[in-house]
């Protein structure tokens, strides 16, 4: 039973994540312009969107890597609910009672989100590359998910496809239990104010809870995200990414994109733990 739950993670999780892949990635791709252009290159979000409409047009411009990102938020997702379900039966057995549900959920959380950031890490340098590839001045500018990743293995070793891995992996575990949490949480909520006996969610119930786990998501670990967008397009550190940050924009250029990217996290997620749930339940 433990082997066939594991199996309907994996696959329930790979639809999920691919689910909502394919809604968020073209707003995703107008957060890691800003977050790796100048403020004089795109002042604003608005102005992101205008210049890759008019310039690349939809498909290119919008659409750019999409291939790769879809792929890895399905293998990101399976290791998540697989990750996670397993971690928390573990902690349930282990210490029962002595763990509030809460903390099962973020311990849990933390140790999915961490485990995902092995995976998610090359998924993201590929797409981080081919979503700005468009805007740079080098002669080596790949369009394709295959020339992009042998471009990368030649120029930095297999290694290299897991630029900004430190950073992923701090995003990932503080947000796998932010996210996790979050989601429970409001699904909890939502249910028991109907009365303290309801344990099912009504649809709106699943979306909305997944929707508030998306933006808490995103809210709480933004600036690692940025960090990590910037290590990876621009080959950095950690700390150099962090010093060409604030040198280029100050402490704001921590948080460009933010909006976009809660305006866009809220649907996706929704539709993640949704299709998730409503999978699971068939």
């Amino acid at each position: 039973m433990e082997f066939q739950d594991a199996l309907r993670d994996i696959m329930y999780g790979s639809i999920a994540g691919a689910a909502g892949k394919v809604i968020e990635y073209p707003l995703d791709t107008i957060k890691v312009r800003l977050q790796t252009q100048p403020a004089h290159v795109f002042p604003t979000s608005w102005s992101c969107i205008k210049y890759t409409y008019a310039k690349e047009g939809l498909w290119k411009g919008f659409y750019q890597g999409l291939g790769s990102p879809v792929a890895g938020a399905a293998l990101e997702n399976a290791v998540l609910f697989v990750a996670f379900n397993r971690a928390q039966g573990f902690l349930k057995r282990q210490y029962g009672e002595s763990l509030t549900p809460l903390s099962q959920t973020v311990f849990a959380g933390a140790f999915a989100g961490a485990c995902a950031s092995y995976v998610l890490t090359p998924v993201e340098l590929v797409k981080c590359t081919l979503q700005v590839s468009n805007l740079s001045t080098s002669k080596t500018r790949h369009s394709k998910i295959g020339p992009t990743i042998k471009h990368i293995v030649q120029t930095r070793g297999i290694s290299g496809l897991w630029q900004g891995q430190s950073s992923t992996f701090i995003r990932e575990t503080a947000g796998g239990a932010v996210w996790f949490a979050s989601y429970e949480s409001v699904k909890r909520y939502l249910a028991q104010r109907r009365g303290p006996e309801n344990t099912q969610n009504h649809t709106w119930e699943l979306l909305t809870a997944g929707a508030s786990a998306g933006v808490a998501f995103n809210a709480s670990i933004f600036p690692a995200d940025t960090i990590k967008s910037t290590a990876q397009t621009e080959h950095l550190g950690i700390i150099d990414a962090t010093k060409r940050i604030l040198v280029r924009s100050g402490p704001a250029g921590l948080y460009r994109g933010l909006g976009i990217t809660l305006l866009r996290a809220a649907p996706a997620n929704a539709i993640v733990f949704y299709t998730y749930e409503t999978l699971s339940n068939l």
